[in-house]
């Protein structure tokens, strides 16, 4: 569910009544006829029906807060469940070839629940929002609890009803009226403790954000009953509960901090407890940003940075915080110096592409990309602990950066290291340049483009398609699925746009590099072509044909016509590759892109 345009149902009531307060009988009279007007023909009749049940809405819900029947009828549907799983097994059978077969989250003969499903979450809504703080929590607590239940029954083949299944159902608004229904029901002495369990369980049955307690205070107008008492309370009773950073728990009191405390009371939890619990310190620099404070946020952050332990990864969420605060107040010096703890915390590609973007000429990027090339290195040579275990709510802040050779080669070759990317990718494999792991297919087409004394705009066609494809495998080898690969791959070809015509190289060099690049070529196409790699045929073409435009654009005509010539005579009956050698000369010789 899309939670960017939603709105807490608290604040939703305290704007429907703020906006009925200003109006007039005769204005909301008005307002009505205009919302008629804009009703389209095929919806004037539920229009018409809402208006209808506008009088008798708040009698109707009291009198679905009455029934008592509403946990029976729970109960019976979920009678009718279990005779349903109880026959799974030869609804199975029969279906085993049917439309429902291959599909493991289908509702299969379940699909007939859910429209009682919703039904029912509907009532155990209604008393919730209608019922008074007795009997309607009560009444809500036990049907929410039931229904939960149901959600978490699977038969033996894995099927049942979940909360997604349930169309019309906030499933995080049933959560949070369900934990405000514990609260509301419990004596206080035991409210911690009672809510601390349920807002644990509530990963058994729906997939969504961790809940918290600002959740509870927000899915109603009515005010939480005991809220100074209980947040003293809560903060108590979640210092006694052992969680690691970033933990259920770990968030919990954070959270109740900033509702109890505020800004102060973070910054009092930040310094005494940063080293231990150090989204706190993130949770400061917030609270001071949403205030405006800049440069606090600022001085916080370095304090932060001087608090923790080098190589941190949460330290590239502290520098980030630093390096927003830095651009707003245009410290320069500080914005590098961030940007520059973010890289050594998490020295992934999109962090190496900061430095190069805050440096403020070509000598200090050059000199920062060295220092890039260095530390990646030893990142690799001793790679983080990997933590295989995942928290509920993991935003990877508190994880460490994994990253391949790929962006030791793009440091090295940002760096203008030539030798240094040579060396290093003439230790790869001639297979597997699309793998997260491999660097080699990036060196070889940044080489063929340097060669070429071509811009990245004016590229032939086919060592345009080589060196996008350098870059697109090693984009893809650096993501973890928080950031987009899009626009990483345009600042990518910013950088080089502008390193590329800076370059300079030797003769000697020149001509090493171009016959690495042809040796490389030629092994990489007998390993395809002579083990009929069908599906990277195209590949092999495109490279060959690349090798050759760069010939020519340098004008060996001979050398590039004897490269194609050996090629295709290498495989004369391998048609599948000589169809793509043809399209990739067709590409070359129209010069289409």
């Amino acid at each position: 569910m899309d939670h960017t345009d939603k709105i807490s149902l608290k604040v939703f009531w305290e704007a429907v009544e703020q906006q009925l307060a200003a109006y007039s009988t005769d204005e909301l009279r008005a307002i009505l006829r205009a919302m008629a007007q804009v009703t389209p023909p095929s919806g004037r009749r539920a229009f018409l029906a809402r208006l209808e049940r506008v009088e008798g809405a708040a009698v109707a819900a009291s009198q679905v807060i009455q029934q008592e029947d509403l946990l029976a009828d729970i109960d019976d549907l979920a009678q009718e469940i279990d005779v349903a799983m109880q026959h799974a097994e030869p609804w199975e059978e029969r279906h085993e070839w049917g439309e429902y077969y291959d599909e493991e989250d289908n509702l299969g003969p379940y699909e007939e629940f859910v429209e009682p499903l919703v039904e029912l979450f509907d009532r155990a809504e209604a008393a919730f929002d209608y019922g008074n703080a007795a009997s309607g929590s009560a009444l809500a607590r036990a049907a929410y609890q039931r229904l939960f239940e149901l959600l978490r029954t699977e038969d033996g083949y894995g099927r049942g009803v979940s909360a997604s299944d349930l169309t019309g159902v906030d499933a995080d608004e049933a959560a949070a009226r369900y934990l405000r229904a514990v609260y509301e029901t419990e004596p206080p002495a035991r409210r911690p403790q009672a809510l601390c369990e349920q807002m644990r369980q509530v990963p058994a049955w729906q997939f969504g954000p961790r809940p918290m307690l600002d959740d509870l205070v927000q899915i109603s107008p009515r005010p939480l009953p005991d809220r100074e008492q209980f947040l003293a309370d809560w903060i108590a009773f979640l210092r006694t509960q052992s969680a690691p950073s970033g933990s259920d728990v770990d968030a919990w009191l954070r959270e109740a901090v900033r509702l109890a405390q505020g800004t102060l009371g973070l910054e009092a939890l930040a310094r005494a407890e940063g080293q231990t619990r150090p989204r706190a310190y993130l949770d400061w620099f917030t609270a001071l940003e949403e205030e405006g404070e800049n440069q606090e946020v600022l001085a916080a952050a370095q304090e932060a940075l001087q608090a923790l332990p080098a190589r941190l990864p949460i330290r590239a969420a502290i520098a980030d915080h630093l390096c927003t605060a830095a651009a707003q107040l245009n410290e320069a010096e500080a914005l590098r110096l961030g940007r520059w703890e973010a890289f050594v915390a998490k020295p992934t590609l999109p962090r190496m592409l900061d430095l190069w973007d805050v440096a403020a000429d070509e000598a200090e990027r050059t000199a920062l990309m060295q220092r890039a090339v260095e530390h990646v290195r030893d990142y690799l040579a001793h790679p983080p602990a990997r933590r295989d275990e995942m928290i509920r709510g993991d935003d990877g802040l508190e994880r460490p950066a994994w990253i391949g050779q790929s962006v030791l080669a793009h440091a090295c070759l940002l760096a203008g290291d030539w030798d240094a990317a040579h060396h290093l990718a003439a230790q790869g494999k001639v297979l597997g340049w699309s793998s997260r792991e491999s660097h080699q297919g990036l060196v070889v087409a940044a080489f063929l483009v340097l060669l070429s004394g071509q811009t990245l705009g004016a590229l032939p066609s086919n060592l345009a398609q080589l060196w996008q494809w350098g870059v697109q495998y090693s984009v893809a080898a650096w993501s973890w699925g928080y950031e987009e690969e899009g626009p990483v791959r345009e600042r990518l070809a910013r950088a080089y746009a502008e390193q590329f015509a800076a370059a300079a190289l030797s003769t000697d060099r020149q001509e090493r590099f171009l016959s690495w690049c042809l040796d490389v070529a030629q092994q990489r196409v007998n390993a395809i072509v002579g083990n009929k790699h069908r599906g990277s045929y195209d590949k092999a073409a495109v490279l060959t044909v690349a090798c050759a435009e760069v010939l020519q654009l340098r004008g060996d005509q001979t050398a590039a016509g004897a490269l194609v010539k050996d090629v295709r005579s290498r495989f004369p009956r391998h048609r599948a590759f000589q169809a793509e050698m043809k399209n990739a000369l067709w590409r070359m010789e129209r010069g289409q892109r």
